[in-house]
């Protein structure tokens, strides 16, 4: 547990300037010829995923819970990744996709997600135990500004807010101190998280050059520039370096 929460206090450290993940203006327009960016993100090695203590509500949750910080694919690929095109300032419009958080066996599922500006968060307790479900801006090493803190003692209980803060937030549960997951809550739909095998493909993406940045939990972030070609697709791949 002590490990894990060294690895939290480096994310926090890592997401000093999460917030210009997000674009501040974003305009909808009509993208014609679009590019797409698609790529591979790797790591050269990973360390074993932290196992996490649990020290409360034990008769439900159990003693113990896979982190599931570190979920490498037998090619290297790295799940879980945040992709976001960091400079965009127009292009296609976001999907009008709510974000799910569920508490869900006393973890959150998703871990990791993207929600868009204008739709919403819908936060569920699937459990027979009370949690809640608190959403911050990571503002700075340590620091995070809540957006929504909200109980959730029933089971089969929804709440529905409005995303309302573009960044990268995490959420945790005041009542079981190891659950967490992060959003990356986003005007634009210029952004993708890394499936099973690491992969990830952005499409429509107006012709031009750009910053695309990598985040993860455990391996940090990384910011590369890619061009864009009209009606061409830029091949991105990344590769964590072994922790």
């Amino acid at each position: 547990m002590k490990k894990l929460v060294a690895l939290m206090c480096m994310v926090m450290f890592l997401c000093v300037s999460a917030v210009a993940f997000a674009a501040d203006k974003y305009e909808v327009v009509d993208v014609k010829d679009g590019g797409s960016i698609k790529g591979i993100v790797k790591t050269s090695g990973a360390p074993a995923d932290p196992v996490l203590d649990i020290n409360k509500d034990t008769e439900y949750c159990g003693k113990s819970h896979p982190a599931g910080m570190y979920v490498v694919g037998a090619g290297g690929g790295v799940k879980n990744v945040i992709v976001a095109v960091e400079d965009i300032t127009k292009g296609k419009a976001a999907p009008k996709t709510d974000t799910v958080i569920d508490n869900h066996k006393c973890a959150f599922e998703p871990l990791v997600s993207i929600a868009y500006m204008g739709q919403k968060y819908i936060m569920k307790n699937s459990d027979p135990i009370f949690h809640n479900t608190s959403i911050g801006l990571i503002l700075a090493p340590g620091k995070k500004r809540t957006v929504y803190n909200l109980a959730l003692p029933n089971k089969d209980q929804t709440i529905e807010k409005p995303v309302k803060v573009a960044g990268l937030e995490s959420v945790s549960c005041d009542a079981h101190s190891w659950m967490r997951a992060f959003v990356y809550a986003t005007p634009n739909p210029y952004a993708a998280i890394t499936d099973d095998k690491g992969s990830f493909e952005i499409k429509d993406i107006p012709a031009g050059k750009y910053k695309v940045k990598f985040w993860h939990e455990g391996f940090g972030e990384a910011v590369v520039d890619v061009e864009v070609k009209a009606g061409a697709t830029a091949t991105l791949d990344h590769t964590f370096a072994k922790k």
